[in-house]
């Protein structure tokens, strides 16, 4: 029989029902929690041969009494039971699966690889489309669907595709507590039907989407995903965590998810000939993601920077000297400016801003922030918000019921230099103690759409990939 023509990225993606085939109380009945705990209009079915009802839905015993067609399903069945949920699920409508079963090519048996041989068959046959297996699928806040539970709901114009389950449930995480919204969120697995290369061209091509992000391990065709990758960076920002790196890291990648880590020097010359931007940690993907999606874009590498310490200062300075980025000294213009404002001994004016006890005033720190954001020199500043000083100051003075106002007062002053002058403005949130306090402006500066950042070092680091991509966009655009 001649394979069907299978549908595209974007026509899975028109979803309005969805199967949960293998509905089970292990894990909390994690996949039911997951698509029903947010508001949406998608009908959800359950599914499994024991039936029963979990959040006030009934869980039918078998996928044929479901009473209307699917579009989607997300199978979590035994492995051996897969092949037969397929065409059952293709009877019923479905064009797309994701296929959270393992037990295939993984474990690197032949065993594994011939269960994966026949999926790949029936799909063929059928013309349905498949996530995985070994993986968690589809991630679409926009319509309501989910691949975890008890998060929140963010959508925004970060496309991410992941070969691991788990690095998606964490840059998920991670990306809405910092602010950063999600057009669409991707979990391939195995590869047995869609590709990473295939959703890159998706993504690269979805008007929704105006950054990328990826965690890539291996690829079953290399050329494939070379040229996408090249094709993509070309047109938006592309964030790639490569993992495998390591003889080690291949080993497990192995293990994982059945691809072939690649070498690294050939992954590294790839990333840098196709301008992806390349990061080693969750952190500093996510880092990355939230300057590209919520800042303007740098017009150069001179930076401007708030500090409460001199100390700290110095820390600062060297820090974004090493990552190459640049600490101009102020104007005499805006020095001008700032010197009647500034009323405390051991102040620094010269860059970085070195406030000592005036940072505690609000007013004069929210006036320096404007001051800065007009200066010339400046083509993005860093502020620097020291919730273990202010917390300290303000307990000993029983003030602490005004902190929520000062970090208010300095989020409205950072978003305005975004907008009115359109330079990123970076808040860093030192983790040095006081979880609480720290959690509660950290939500102030999210809240009013800064990217925000545990240390220095993570928003620096961040803030000189931005800039390298784009002078590598710029650059390759005036010679073409």
């Amino acid at each position: 029989m001649n394979p069907m023509k299978k549908p595209s990225i974007a026509e899975i993606l028109d979803i309005k029902s969805v199967a949960i085939i293998g509905v089970s109380p292990s894990m909390g009945y994690y996949w039911a929690h997951s698509m029903l705990q947010w508001k949406h209009n998608l009908s959800v079915w359950l599914v499994t041969k024991r039936g029963g009802e979990v959040l006030g839905h009934k869980i039918l015993t078998r996928i044929e009494d479901i009473p209307e067609k699917i579009d989607y399903a997300i199978i979590r069945v035994p492995y051996k039971a897969v092949p037969e949920t397929l065409k059952e699920c293709h009877k019923q409508g479905a064009k797309c699966v994701t296929i959270f079963t393992s037990g295939f090519s993984e474990l690197g048996t032949e065993e594994g690889r011939q269960r994966e041989v026949e999926i790949r068959a029936i799909l063929d046959e059928t013309g349905m489309r498949a996530f995985g297996p070994n993986c968690m699928g589809l991630m679409y806040p926009k319509i309501g669907f989910s691949f975890m539970p008890t998060v929140k709901r963010l959508s925004g114009n970060v496309g991410f595709l992941s070969q691991s389950g788990g690095v998606a449930i964490a840059s998920y995480s991670a990306g809405v507590e910092a602010g950063v919204g999600f057009s669409k969120v991707f979990s391939f697995g195995n590869q047995v039907d869609i590709t990473p290369h295939e959703l890159l061209d998706y993504l690269c091509d979805d008007d929704e989407t105006a950054v990328i992000g990826a965690y890539l391990e291996g690829a079953k065709n290399g050329k494939h995903i070379l040229d996408s990758l090249k094709r993509t960076a070309s047109k938006k920002p592309l964030v790639v965590l490569k993992g495998g790196r390591s003889i080690e890291g291949t080993r497990a990648v192995a293990s994982h998810t059945g691809a072939l880590a690649g070498n690294r020097e050939i992954w590294t010359a790839a990333f840098r000939q196709a301008n992806v931007v390349s990061v080693d940690t969750i952190e500093d993907l996510v880092a990355t993601l939230s300057i590209f999606s919520l800042s303007p874009r740098p017009k150069s590498r001179n930076v401007g920077i708030v500090a409460i310490s001199g100390g700290t200062s110095v820390i600062y300075t060297d820090l974004c000297i090493e990552k190459g980025l640049k600490v101009p000294k102020t104007s005499e213009d805006t020095i001008k400016k700032l010197d009647p404002l500034i009323l405390d001994v051991g102040t620094g004016l010269g860059n970085p801003i070195d406030l000592a006890a005036d940072y505690y005033q609000d007013q004069t720190t929210s006036e320096v922030i404007r001051f800065l954001g007009e200066e010339s020199r400046f083509d993005s500043l860093i502020i620097s918000a020291d919730v273990h000083n202010m917390f300290q100051a303000a307990s000993i003075m029983d003030a602490e019921d005004v902190l929520m106002d000062y970090w208010r007062v300095m989020a409205k002053a950072g978003k305005k230099v975004v907008l009115d002058q359109e330079k990123p403005v970076l808040v860093t949130i030192p983790e040095v103690a006081y979880p609480k306090q720290r959690a509660d402006a950290w939500q102030v500066f999210v809240d009013s759409g800064l990217p925000v950042f545990r240390n220095i070092n993570e928003s620096v680091s961040a803030l000189s990939r931005v800039c390298s991509y784009y002078e590598t966009q710029a650059k390759r655009s005036s010679m073409s």
